[in-house]
């Protein structure tokens, strides 16, 4: 004990107090420093709007949070998190998914990921074995499990539409091994739709069995995945917690046991900010809906599983999914999620491999031990910016939740497709944004690579063998209501594609003035191209016209991009525009915008920074001849 103090101490004295000496910093001193940075512009040009319509900005000080109540992690209503303090060994439990087709392969690749610092285990299940693990019965499903040790390991299901069949073979084998570490059952929040029944008995017997099981999932994550907005996933959220909730407490839970009985899932994304934000934003707001339904302040918290969204990933270069993954895990955990699912990077590419598990679960470690994200309860408490977001998120999704509940529910708004009406602005306004160039996809929609390193999935075919006592049948006894998710880089990726397929020469770049003169607009030029999966010809610089127009007969491509200044465009554009067309040329674009052309009715079209970047790799390959 002496030398753990001596030790203790010593850490003490080593950390300086960088700020001692210097006055703290006054909103107005922030702006000052603000207006002088904008070198006379208004502040206003700091302001950023969420998808929601919420500022971001312009600056955010201590002013901003003066009048918010100071609570601490563990503290109702939990915005800081469930427990004053993290685990030092398991911060946050590490979960992974299993979704190999074969259970016996399922099982093997459960084993390496345990031993690999897995703390806690999803099962995809699917009786066709297409989406997830081929488990009809309870035998196939001790397969899964076999050697996992369940006192330890928590167990999870993600079963689908066959959540009532999966969860009664899960619970079997938990009441046959007396006892388990914890876990879910995956049922559906969704207690107004059919099945409802059935849920209900099973959580009731899951309580009976061990209050550490949650046996009903929110599963708002699938608003994200369809492209709607945060304050739409909270929303939401908060509308399937409460028609969960009313189902519980009239089937004879109290409110207290029904709210120990709920996991909620939410995504986590890039936008690391307001990923922070939006899961502490759901604990105010899922607090403020537990006392509704009379919960005392002790269990008013949610456990919150964040997991690393799908709509974000590529196909073509899952290399960049690992920056992705990354960026959304340590989001995250600094927003205080108990629960983590990093994606593996090939998920837009099929099944799982034991190389992309690795990875994902690896993320985990290196943002326990490496970053020291798991050593803090709320790193991000205190902040001025996350704490004025996370109310702005709250009150924004409070209002979605009402809207929700005066169309009947959240069951009801997905039977009807409201919710699918509501986000589908929200989708368009996204992928519109990723187009003209106000967000990105790297890789996708900017910078892309033609030659990534080759990473390979599985490809295994399984087929499950005849079972005569498949609990898990060909379809499910009930149907789930439930949007339709997206991935964002999907139209990118089937141009790229169709220019593989097609194995198209390189596109032309007719070039005005001296390397330093094109060189910019060429790069422009030959990344916009590369979104649509085309190369081009490395630019040279040309004497005259008439050499340029040679070089580009000796091309053989039907599409030339002129590339130069807006001098040289006023000079000479129009010029070369008519003999390219002249020579041959399908098409003749710019790199740049038309307004610089003397006879800007020579362009055939335009690229340049805000130009649409997926009908401009329609259209290139249009010119190239190549069918999308």
């Amino acid at each position: 004990m002496a030398r753990a103090g001596i030790v203790s101490a010593a850490m003490t004295q080593s950390i300086l107090a960088l700020s001692g000496g210097f006055p703290p910093p006054s909103p107005e001193d922030w702006e000052a420093l603000a207006l002088k940075a904008l070198n006379g512009a208004p502040l206003e040009r700091l302001v950023r709007k969420t998808r929601d319509q919420i500022a971001r900005g312009p600056i955010f000080t201590r002013a901003d949070i003066a009048d918010l109540p100071a609570t601490w992690p563990g503290q109702a209503p939990f915005i800081r998190g469930l427990a004053p303090a993290r685990d030092p060994f398991v911060p946050w439990e590490i979960r992974q998914s299993a979704d190999s087709a074969d259970p016996k392969a399922a099982n093997a690749a459960i084993l390496d990921d345990l031993a690999g610092g897995v703390s806690a285990l999803t099962l995809t299940l699917d009786p066709a074995g297409r989406a997830g693990i081929a488990v009809r019965n309870r035998a196939e499903l001790e397969t899964v499990l076999d050697g996992v040790m369940l006192d330890l390991a928590p167990v999870h299901l993600d079963a689908g539409a066959y959540d009532i069949e999966a969860a009664g073979l899960l619970l079997d084998i938990f009441e046959k091994a007396g006892g388990m570490a914890g876990g879910g059952l995956g049922l559906s929040a969704l207690l107004a739709s059919e099945g409802a029944e059935e849920r209900i008995a099973l959580a009731k017997r899951a309580r009976a069995l061990s209050p550490k099981l949650r046996a009903i999932h929110v599963d708002a994550a699938q608003v994200y995945e369809a492209a709607g907005s945060e304050a739409q996933e909270l929303g939401f959220a908060l509308a399937a917690g409460a028609e969960a909730m009313t189902a519980l407490i009239e089937a004879g839970l109290a409110p207290d046991e029904a709210a120990g009985t709920i996991e909620v899932s939410l995504a986590a994304d890039t936008d690391f900010h307001l990923t922070i934000a939006k899961l502490r934003a759901i604990r105010l707001g899922w607090a403020q809906m537990l006392a509704a339904f009379g919960c005392s302040a002790e269990a008013c918290g949610v456990y919150v599983h964040a997991i690393t969204g799908a709509r974000m990933l590529s196909a073509r270069d899952p290399w960049t999914n690992l920056i992705r993954a990354a960026s959304a895990g340590l989001a995250g955990v600094a927003g205080g999620a108990d629960a983590l699912t990093v994606r593996p990077i090939t998920q837009g590419l099929g099944p799982s491999t034991a190389f992309s598990r690795r990875l994902a679960r690896n993320l985990h470690i290196l943002l326990a031990e490496e970053s020291h994200a798991g050593k803090a309860a709320d790193p991000a408490g205190g902040s001025a910016l996350h704490e004025t977001l996370t109310y702005r998120l709250a009150e924004a999704g409070w209002k979605v939740f009402q809207a929700v509940e005066a169309q009947g529910g959240a069951s009801a708004v997905l039977a009807s497709g409201w919710l699918a009406g509501e986000i589908a602005p929200k989708r368009a306004a996204l992928e519109e944004a990723i187009a003209l160039g106000k967000a990105t996809l790297i890789g996708v929609s900017a910078y892309p690579d033609l030659d990534p390193r080759a990473l390979g999935v599985e490809q295994a075919a399984y087929t499950p063998a005849p079972v005569n006592d498949a609990a898990l049948g060909a379809s499910p006894r009930f149907a789930l209501p439930a949007l339709e998710p997206v991935r964002l880089a999907a139209p990118y990726e089937a141009l790229r594609n169709a220019t593989d397929a097609a194995k198209s020469g390189p596109v032309f770049i007719a070039t005005l003035g001296k390397l330093a003169d094109f060189n910019a607009r060429a790069g422009f030029a030959a990344n916009r191209l590369g979104i649509a999966g085309l190369t081009v010809q490395t630019p040279q610089p040309h004497e005259s016209l008439e050499d340029c127009v040679a070089a580009f007969k000796a091309s053989g491509s039907p599409l030339a991009i002129i590339c130069g200044t807006d001098t040289a465009y006023a000079e000479s554009a129009a010029g070369l525009a008519s003999a390219l067309k002249a020579a041959g040329a399908k098409a003749v674009w710019l790199a740049g915008k038309p307004d610089a052309v003397n006879d800007a009715g020579t362009i055939d079209h335009a690229i340049h920074m805000r130009s649409n970047a997926l009908e401009d790799g329609r259209l290139a390959l249009a010119a190239m001849g190549i069918t999308p």
